[in-house]
Parts: structure tokens; sequence; C-alpha cells
């Protein structure tokens, strides 16, 4: 049997939602039924808990009647029903958003980070922040514009967040620097991206085509691979790079490989070496003929120049300048304007073809030729 007091906050939390539930059901309200419904909703919001209030926040936030006063209420509860309010209150106030976007808590972050509309400040702030829930949402949110400062935030910290790069790569409407992203980037993507880098590289005319290779740290490399000293590589590859070791770490745990070919051609080792590299690994592709020439392959049609740029781009190097290169899209396909180009001429060439015998049998049939 129900004591008293939740037969009590049954009751009040049935009445509640049944009058806002025919609150919200209609468009339009007269000023003396909103009077009435301000007095009864604070009323019963003054009396319950803010569970209860919580379950009608999000319906009275979104409507365009519902009082000022009681919206007040619910963001003057904290908690749950304050989150609500800041995601769906059209009219919140600026600073209030700004300041909580700044300093209030990664819950409610997350809350104003899903906003409809947000200011570029705002944006700023929760870009900054390093609470994955608060980022996760913020990138989820397509309705808002990212400025370049955000996005070089973002960039920041999904270099190690690979949830937070995947959710970025699968933004196609924002222009994001996919090479830091490169590890969270799906197989196609990883093509896309290193063809843009090709391309960023002949386009600025960088030529590595007689860079010497580095045959004491490829002799290094194999060794202690046939000793199956796999941290040591790590640290010899991290001090090659001048990276962090956790991430060279990563390059060598990607399943797909790619990024530790360009590693190895980044850093001048031969694909000779490369390969007993790739054999010794101890991963999955070790034992993988197909995986391996495409390995093989990426490093042999890669300039050294233009892998330098990826790896750089992981690992937040600082021995790499990506700056003295141009970036280039790398959602289409970056030969797709040449392509297209020879396309046109070849139908221009086989059109003028085609014309020729038409201008010949008329120059035959003019007496006057």
């Amino acid at each position: 049997m129900l004591s008293e007091q939740t037969e009590r906050r049954v009751a009040i939390r049935a009445l509640l939602q049944r009058s806002v539930g025919q609150f919200v059901g209609r468009e339009s309200h007269g000023q003396n039924e909103l009077r009435q419904f301000e007095r009864l909703i604070g009323d019963l919001i003054d009396v319950t808990d803010s569970e209860v209030v919580a379950t009608v926040a999000e319906a009275l936030c979104r409507h365009p009647d519902t009082p000022p006063a009681l919206i007040r209420r619910i963001f003057d509860r904290g908690g749950a029903c304050e989150r609500i309010a800041f995601e769906f209150v059209v009219d919140a106030p600026n600073a209030d958003i700004i300041a909580n976007a700044e300093h209030g808590s990664a819950a409610l972050a997350a809350a104003i980070a899903r906003r409809a509309e947000l200011p570029r400040e705002a944006i700023g702030a929760l870009a900054a922040r390093s609470e994955g829930v608060v980022l996760y949402a913020l990138v989820a949110n397509r309705r808002i514009h990212f400025d370049a400062a955000a996005l070089r935030a973002l960039a920041q910290v999904a270099r190690d967040d690979q949830a937070l790069a995947r959710l970025l790569l699968n933004r196609e409407d924002i222009d994001v620097d996919p090479e830091p992203l490169f590890l969270a980037a799906t197989r196609d993507e990883r093509v896309r991206i290193v063809l843009a880098a090709c391309r960023s590289a002949l386009v600025d005319r960088v030529n590595d085509a007689s860079a010497a290779g580095d045959e004491k740290l490829a002799a290094q490399l194999d060794a202690l691979a046939v000793g199956g000293e796999r941290d040591a590589m790590v640290a010899r590859v991290a001090d090659a790079l001048d990276a962090r070791k956790n991430r060279v770490r990563k390059i060598f745990l990607d399943e797909g490989g790619e990024a530790l070919a360009l590693t190895y051609v980044a850093l001048g080792v031969d694909i000779e070496t490369a390969t007993r590299l790739f054999l010794c690994s101890g991963m999955a592709l070790a034992v993988d003929v197909g995986r391996i020439r495409a390995l093989r392959a990426l490093m042999f049609s890669t300039p050294r120049r233009a892998a330098a740029r990826i790896v750089g781009a992981i690992n937040g190097s600082s021995r790499v300048d990506r700056e003295s290169t141009r970036r280039v899209p790398w959602r289409e396909d970056p030969w797709r304007e040449d392509m297209s180009a020879q396309a046109g001429a070849r139908r221009r060439g086989a059109a003028d073809r085609s014309a020729a015998p038409t201008v010949q049998r008329h120059a035959k049939a003019d007496p006057s030729a």
C-alpha cells in the first residue's frame, strides 16, 4: 500500500503532466489562460521535487508561449532541470550561456553544446574544454558553425581521442584538417588523405626523390624487430620523430598498417627492410600477403615529404614543417579535376575526328574545290 506522501507525489505528477500536455498541445493561448496556467503550474512546481519537474521541463522550455516566470523556476531548480532549460530555451541569456560553457559542470556544458544556436564565444569556450562528453556533444551538433580556431582546438584533442576524431571526420560540412585524424580514418579516407598530401607536395614542387635513406636507423629497427623488442622500436622511432611514445605506439598498434608504412617512408627506411619489419610485427597483417603488398605499394608511391606531413600531423612532431606545403581538398578525389580535364580533351578529340570525314566528303562534292 502506498504511503500518503507517495500518493500525493503521484497525484501531483499526473496533474502536472496532464496540464502541461494540454498546454503544449495548442499553438496559441489567450492572456487570461496564460495567467491561470502560470499560477497552476507554478504552484505545482513549488510543491514537488525536481525529478518530477524534469519530466515536463523540456516540453515547457520548447513551447514559445510558456510564461517566462515558469522558465525561471525551471532554471532555478538546478540539476537536470537547469540542463534541460539551457539546452532548449531559445532566448536563454547569452552571458549565462557563455559563462556556463566556460565554467559550468561537464553535464551542463554538454547540454549547452546541444543547443540549436550558440554564440561564437560559447562555441570557442566549449571547444577549449577537455571533457569528452562536452566535445562529443559539440561536434555531433550539426546545427552550429565552427570557426578556424575552434576546429584547431578540436583537432588537437582529437589527435589522441579516436572517438572525437571519428565524429569530426563524419562532418562533411566542415573543412577539418584530416591528417592529424589519420588513425581514425577508414581505409578509403586514408587513401584520399594520402593522395591529397601527395598532391600538396606536387603543387608546391617539393622534390624529395633523391633524399637519402637512413640506413643506420633501418638496421637498428631490423635488429630490434628480429628480437621482438617492440617497446624498443617504439622508443627509437619516437626519438627519430621527436614524438611522444604513446602516439608512436598507436601507430604500431594500428591494424591497417598504413600509418606505420608512412612512418617508415618519412624516416627513410627502405621498402625491403620495412617489409621485414611488417613480417616480424606480430600483427594480423604479418600473415596477410595482400596487405603486405598494399603497404609496399603505398611506400613505393608516396613521396617522403608527403609521408612526413601525415606522420608529423599524427604525432604533432616539431621536426616536420607542415606549413611549407598547401593543403588541398581531400573529401573529393584529388585527381578528379585533372581526370575530368583529360576526359574533356579526349571527347573534343573524338568529336574532331568524327567531324573530319564529313568535311572531306563536302569538299569532294564541291565543284569549285
